[in-house]
């Protein structure tokens, strides 16, 4: 094909061609920098709701270690009452010990009124006991010395009450004993 258009028409020819061209080039163009924005911009998005996300799980995750913390805390502070609990328990002596024994060393007509106790297995524990007639009186010092616990025993003083009418007759012995070492706890 021959062109004989003239020159000046051949060359807006050329640059319409060209134009068009670019034209082209800089819709392509606009197109793929509108794609890659979106894509940036959808990315930082997905990127912000995942740090998002990852921080509320750090702050559950310190809210729960927090919380695990003051459990422990508050299990060692219980530990350590029980261990003062514990050495309380093993210096301090045990009278219901005492009182089983003396259930079961006490003779047939005897009743206790009265127990002073010091609260130390070192110290000599008072016992007032009424008995029916003087030798079961007497007994009961012997009896309480057979118990294990027991080091030795004393009798401070026998008494006879002086009955109401129509009471019966008591003798009240008052009879001090001291524990062996370590076998009130």
């Amino acid at each position: 094909m021959i062109n004989l258009l003239p020159p000046t028409i051949k060359q807006e020819i050329r640059f319409s061609k060209r134009n068009a061209r670019l034209v082209g080039y800089l819709k392509l163009t606009t197109f793929l920098v509108v794609i890659l924005a979106g894509s940036l911009f959808t990315g930082r998005w997905y990127l912000d709701q995942q740090a998002a996300a990852a921080d509320k799980a750090v702050t559950e995750t310190e809210a729960e270690s927090a919380k695990y913390k003051q459990l422990q805390d508050d299990a060692k502070s219980l530990n350590s009452r029980l261990t003062a609990i514990q050495a309380i328990q093993k210096s301090q002596a045990k009278f219901s010990i005492l009182l089983g024994d003396l259930a079961q060393t006490m003779p047939q007509g005897t009743a206790i009124s009265s127990i002073v106790l010091t609260g130390d297995d070192k110290k000599p524990v008072k016992l007032t006991v009424k008995a029916l007639d003087y030798k079961t009186a007497i007994g009961f010092r012997d009896n309480i010395t057979k118990s294990k616990r027991i080091s030795a025993a004393d009798i401070d003083q026998i008494q006879l009450d002086q009955p109401q009418p129509g009471q019966p007759q008591f003798y009240t012995v008052t009879v001090t004993f001291s524990f062996n070492p370590g076998k009130a706890r």
